[in-house]
């Protein structure tokens, strides 16, 4: 089994026809659980920022918040047994690591401050600004980078100072390396005895911070430390000058292997410098720090601000900041649903969903070390609770504790959020089997449901589009050979590739006037989770695509073929320029091809031609093949003519006489028709163009989300709609 090898978003998109099936009894097995091999799950533990290999999303600064204040504790060396150290009770707070950094700049000028820290936010590592007394002055510091070594930070300082505006601002002084060696004042009795002498070096110009500090007994308890320094030269020089403003106190190395809170007051987000939130840099080692909500969630704010049942526990990891929410088991499914669907499926689809979803997390054990999954769709989406809603909450409840499994104990129930009306054989997706997956005939076609009409619309210069039919109305004319014209409604009408939008994927090619003309030959739904259009590519873009992947294209690209297909009608074998392009599991393809929504696709066009057709629109001359069986005829091509919706299949022998043999060139000329109604052709291009149609989103492997909501409507209950798609399995209480 090749599942931890190339594990898969157990989520995705997709759709296609649905066929007539018949099921038989489901029985349901009551097993208990440890003679089924399963295990129990009580709370989940989620990466929201890690840097592993598995995923990595790192912030070396984090902001947490929540109303009412929030308690912070520290876990024992052994990771179990959690004592209180503080409670805060400000509504937000922020966290890093007592690591390396740069203090780009120390000023009294909040204004540059704030205009560096700015900067410095566009480049590569965190940025933040602290408030500190000295000498009775407020001072800011603007610091650069969260690092684990020293020659970490200077690499950081070396880039950043090659911006001529972080230059500018630090002209005054060289930016200065710190780190985690820092000198001890003493143990005091109270945070007010702590706070006083802190008071006292700040007030003769020594840089101290008030610091909760685990002691012999594992209990916290009050410090002073002076300095955050990178080197021992650094920190001698330091107590050399604290010694002189304060004598009769004794300073000894901190201990730093021990738990320790640093506190600082990070003006980052104020607008004029005074209303700092606390800033609690933690001890870089073994230390794991938990914080806890005194109301219902944290609110992460670098997570744009969504909010989370739970805790959340601040720990270092690969050297770097680790930031896992550690929830109740159906507290995380309420935000799994509400990430993976809508308030308005129905209850049986909700609960196959949550048994799903339980059992894959489940399934995972520490997949990250620290934490069983990721918030993101390499396991399973996890968005807090910013969209739980009533009735995925309800199924959650509702199938407490149910997981599925085969005789083997749990399996690892991928799915995908549409399977383009047949689910994936797990050859066309890892290239190997497994024993409870299979393709089954999935009810997918619910997504396309609603969805806006877009023409296909031929401009003026003879380039095809697509525009949203919102925009175009009926002119009530047509040209000579009975197409019709139709006219813009609004100014500045976006004309696109394919029919959806996105800006970046997508671009608008053209803007159509108020009431400009344009030939209207075709139309179709806007791409969706069942159907979609990507593309045309020119050869040149499909080649970049390609060799972004890592796929060796010598010289031009001149064909793309498909070369075999697996049992659902997935691609699982692409031939560029003749040669097959190499991927390490099928499933891959969709990377290469610049991110198709699934593998089960189809390539039309190669090029666009204008001529004197039957319906008098351009051509598009496809790569041949059969859809069905998945072979290239070497005979045939698709000739797909402006109002087609659909590619006629023709002989190139058919075209040879027309100068299209092998797909033309510019400089060939058109040859008079050898068959009566055979088009004459003129290519207008020579570059051939690459368009991609087909169903489904994402691997398409085990349950569809689409299709569980299809079955659902048609009456299956959530075990029926499981077992349709897992074979062999039982639905069990873990």
């Amino acid at each position: 089994m090749k599942q931890t090898k190339k594990r898969l978003a157990p989520r995705t998109l997709a759709l296609i026809t649905t066929a007539a099936l018949t099921f038989g009894t489901v029985q349901v097995v009551a097993i208990p659980a440890h003679a089924a091999g399963l295990s129990h799950l009580d709370e989940v533990r989620v990466a929201l920022f890690i840097d592993s290999a598995k995923y990595k999303l790192i912030e070396p600064v984090t902001t947490l918040s929540s109303t009412g204040g929030m308690d912070i504790s520290v876990r024992s060396s052994a990771g179990v047994a959690e004592q209180l150290w503080l409670s805060v009770q400000e509504s937000t707070i922020r966290t890093s690591l007592d690591q390396y950094s740069v203090m780009m700049l120390e000023t009294a000028d909040f204004t540059a401050a704030k205009g560096l820290s700015a900067k410095l936010a566009t480049m590569s590592a965190d940025s933040y600004v602290l408030s500190r007394v000295k000498l009775g002055k407020t001072v800011f510091q603007v610091f650069y980078g969260s690092l684990p070594t020293k020659e970490a930070a200077e690499s950081a300082s070396t880039q950043a100072l090659r911006d001529a505006t972080v230059a500018a601002f630090t002209k005054q002084a060289p930016p200065v390396i710190t780190g985690p060696l820092h000198l001890s004042a003493g143990t005091f009795a109270s945070e007010a005895a702590a706070l006083q002498q802190t008071a006292v070096y700040t007030g003769a110009g020594i840089q101290a911070d008030l610091v909760m500090q685990e002691d012999t007994s594992g209990k916290p308890a009050y410090s002073v430390w002076i300095g955050n320094e990178a080197t021992p030269a650094q920190l001698e020089v330091v107590k050399q000058a604290a010694m002189s403003a304060v004598p009769t106190i004794p300073l000894q190395v901190a201990n730093t292997k021990a738990s320790y809170l640093i506190r600082k007051s990070d003006v980052t987000a104020s607008p004029n410098g005074a209303t700092p939130v606390p800033h609690f840099a933690a001890g870089a080692g073994q230390q794991k720090t938990l914080i806890h909500s005194k109301s219902e969630a944290i609110t992460v704010k670098e997570k744009a601000d969504r909010k989370y049942r739970g805790d959340m526990e601040i720990s270092t990891y690969q050297n770097k900041l680790a930031l896992v929410n550690e929830v109740p088991m159906e507290s995380y499914l309420y935000g799994v649903l509400g990430a993976e669907l809508s308030s308005g499926w129905p209850a049986e689809a909700l609960k196959a969903q949550a048994v799903a979803a339980r059992t894959f997390v489940i399934k995972q054990g520490n997949k990250y070390e620290i934490a069983q999954v990721s918030d993101t769709t390499l396991d399973q989406a996890y968005y807090g609770m910013q969209k739980e809603f009533a009735a995925g909450n309800q199924a959650v409840d509702a199938t407490k504790d149910e997981v599925i499994s085969d005789k083997s104990g749990l399996i690892s129930p991928v799915f995908s959020s549409n399977s383009g009306g047949k689910t994936a054989d797990p050859s066309e997706v890892w290239g190997n089997p497994l024993s409870y997956l299979r393709s089954v005939v999935s009810p997918d076609q619910g997504a396309e449901k609603g969805k806006a009409t877009w023409y296909r619309i031929q401009l003026a210069d003879g380039r095809l589009g697509y525009v949203s039919a919102e925009y175009l109305k009926d002119s009530g004319q047509k040209d000579k050979n009975g197409t019709p014209y139709y006219e813009s409604t609004d100014q500045n009408v976006n004309v696109r590739l394919a029919p959806y939008v996105d800006n970046t994927a997508n671009p608008s090619i053209d803007q159509l006037a108020l009431k400009e003309r344009v030939l209207v030959v075709g139309q179709e739904k806007e791409s969706n989770a069942y159907s979609w259009t990507r593309g045309p590519y020119s050869a040149s873009e499909m080649k970049s695509k390609l060799t972004a992947a890592g796929v060796p294209i010598n010289g031009e690209l001149t064909s793309l073929e498909i070369s075999a297909r697996g049992p659902s009608g997935r691609v699982t074998e692409l031939k560029a320029n003749g040669v097959v392009v190499k991927v390490p599991y099928p499933d891959a393809l969709r990377t290469v091809l610049g991110g198709l929504p699934s593998t089960l696709f189809e390539i039309e066009g190669a090029g666009s031609y204008t001529g004197n057709t039957p319906q008098g629109t351009n051509l598009a001359i496809v790569g041949g093949g059969s859809a069905q069986t998945g072979t290239i005829s070497t005979d045939s091509v698709y000739v797909l003519s402006g109002n087609q919706s659909q590619p006629t299949v023709l002989n190139k022998t058919d075209l040879t006489a027309l100068g299209t043999a092998g797909l033309a060139k510019p400089t060939d000329k058109p040859s008079t028709p050898s068959t009566p109604g055979t088009p004459s052709v003129t290519p207008t291009q020579g570059s051939k163009q690459f368009m991609f149609r087909g169903t489904g989103y994402g691997h398409g492997l085990g349950m569809s989300q689409w299709g569980a909501r299809g079955f659902a409507e048609q009456g299956y209950d959530y075990k029926k709609i499981l077992q349709t798609y897992y074979a062999g399995v039982n639905i069990t209480k873990e």
